[in-house]
């Protein structure tokens, strides 16, 4: 009976390690590699434009091939649209985001520049995603508005971050 039991806990033990190795392997296999969700984010674009208005005292950067009519921005197969507004606002910056996040699905991003704080909200829909980047100077409230595709969002959105650390308020 005692030599039964002894078989049964040593091949307990060899089971217990080679699994263990298997494991180990198969963790470590795509290690420094990210999440696999992240493995269809395209990284960002080269942001070859720059766009300047000394009269509402803004310049922002886009990608170089993407069409512009006035602050209207798109990339040329037309599924990604930029727009750029700027308008007079005395209410301070946190009161505005949270009038305007009703109904965000995912949480808020923050990006700070040199010369802006950058408040990022994102409303994610089955045809369309919208996003968009709200910052403050003085009296001018400056806004963003991107809407894209949303089966084609995860190539697009490194490229949106990087357009909104371009921006500079004069």
């Amino acid at each position: 009976m005692s030599i039964l039991l002894g078989l049964l806990i040593s091949l307990g033990m060899m089971f217990a390690v080679w699994d263990w190795r298997q494991w180990r392997i198969a963790e470590t296999k795509n290690y420094g590699q990210g999440w696999a969700e992240n493995k269809e984010v395209a990284p960002a674009q080269k942001l070859e434009g720059v766009y300047t208005n000394k009269r509402l005292k803004f310049r922002i950067k886009y990608p170089g091939d993407w069409k512009t009519s006035g602050m209207t921005f798109s990339e040329p197969a037309g599924k990604v649209k930029m727009v750029i507004t700027v308008e007079k606002d005395t209410r301070d910056l946190p009161i505005i985001i949270d009038k305007m996040a009703e109904g965000v699905t995912k949480p808020r991003d923050y990006i700070n520049t040199e010369s802006a704080s950058v408040v990022v909200l994102t409303w994610g829909g089955v045809r369309e995603t919208k996003q968009v980047a709200i910052a403050k100077k003085e009296d001018r409230l400056y806004k963003i508005e991107v809407t894209c595709e949303s089966g084609i969002w995860k190539s697009w959105g490194a490229t949106f971050e990087e357009i909104y650390r371009s921006l500079v308020l004069l």
